[in-house]
């Protein structure tokens, strides 16, 4: 799948979620509003309550005002936009969502006078106090999408439907592929940069690391230092090699931006990356920080396998219990290494170098 097609997927999907949520939130909030009154003699005078009437109008309640903030969010999300601070971010989405709410009430009414054909006057409903308590309504749900979209923005949306799930309550044992992603000679850029100007590329790097993430499903387990920790369920990372073009897809991206970065900040950043797969312990752990967190030798060995990067004048090494599970590629070819002594390990790990054939 193209980058091109996996925004449109996302497109499509933060539209569907604001779309469902908004319309389950106009089909409670019309519930509360008649629910018990819709005989009484003044509602039946002023409006008469149709079950049918009624669906049909909270569903285009939801979807005037669902949509047009699926695609808000969808934008907002969009790199250059989404680095603006957060006091802004929030300033446009609560502007937005007072105008979208009152402009779906005035749909509503439009809605209303023509399928009942009753004559309910548009400003005289705006400034009634349904549409006082629909404003108030509408902000929690609002603070509601935004508290679940920094859940997922912090633990990824698998993740966060995992973890509201209860899934990791209990520790449970997982198959999953690890990538240990490190910049090359990051001591040394350290040093020459200072640390706010190293601490920028850091930031400039993993920010461009995020198209690879979203094209090849990564689940980001952590930021440590100058290094990334990315992982896959097995079956996801093995899928069209996920596990292998997460890294040249981000070495093919910071190669296009060559010139940004030889310009800002004097050198184009490498990194090596190592990868192992096999079983591992999930749980949440901490109390007032909770974090998932995975237990196993898996890590451990596939931090020691991109320790070897320098030595071997590689850029991406995999262990062959990886290599083995790859179908035949075509496009990415196996150098052989052999068995290499890790630390922390009793025997011998074989592992090879992968090397993208067209960037050669």
């Amino acid at each position: 799948m193209t980058l091109h097609k996996q925004k449109i997927r996302r497109l499509i999907h933060s539209l569907a979620m604001s779309w469902i949520i908004w319309v389950l939130a106009a089909l409670l909030f019309g519930l509360v509003r008649v629910w018990g009154v819709e005989d009484l003699p003044a509602i039946q005078r002023l409006s008469p309550f149709v079950p049918w009437a009624f669906l049909l109008e909270m569903l285009i309640f939801g979807t005037t005002i669902g949509v047009p903030f699926g695609i808000l969010d969808f934008f907002l999300s969009q790199e250059k936009i989404h680095r603006l601070p957060y006091w802004k971010l929030i300033a446009i989405k609560s502007g937005a969502q007072i105008v979208l709410s009152v402009f779906s009430v005035v749909v509503l009414v439009i809605v209303n006078n023509h399928y009942r054909h009753t004559d309910l006057g548009i400003l005289h409903f705006i400034f009634s106090p349904s549409t006082y308590l629909w404003l108030v309504f509408s902000g929690i749900i609002s603070l509601f999408i935004y508290f679940l979209q920094v859940v997922r923005s912090k633990f990824g949306e698998k993740m966060m439907i995992n973890i509201l799930l209860g899934k990791y309550h209990y520790p449970r044992v997982e198959s999953r592929i690890f990538m240990f992603l490190d910049m090359r000679s990051s001591t040394t850029h350290a040093e020459s940069l200072g640390h706010i100007r190293f601490s920028s590329l850091l930031q400039h790097c993993f920010r461009d690391l995020t198209s690879a993430i979203i094209l090849h499903d990564v689940e980001i387990y952590q930021y440590v230092g100058d290094e990334a920790i990315l992982t896959w369920k097995v079956a996801d990372g093995l899928r069209n090699e996920n596990c292998l073009r997460t890294y040249f897809h981000f070495i093919q991206f910071l190669e296009k931006k060559r010139g940004y970065y030889e310009k800002k900040y004097g050198f184009l950043p490498f990194f090596k990356a190592g990868v192992h797969l096999g079983d591992v312990t999930v749980s949440e752990v901490g109390v007032v920080k909770r974090e998932i967190a995975y237990h196993s030798d898996v890590l451990n060995t596939a931090a020691r396998i991109q320790g070897k990067c320098n030595e071997f004048d590689a850029g991406l090494l995999v262990s062959e219990k990886l290599k083995d599970m790859l179908s035949v590629l075509h496009d990415i070819s196996f150098e052989q290494i052999g068995g290499i002594s890790l630390r922390g390990k009793h025997l011998p790990v074989n592992i090879y170098k992968a090397v993208l054939l067209q960037s050669r």
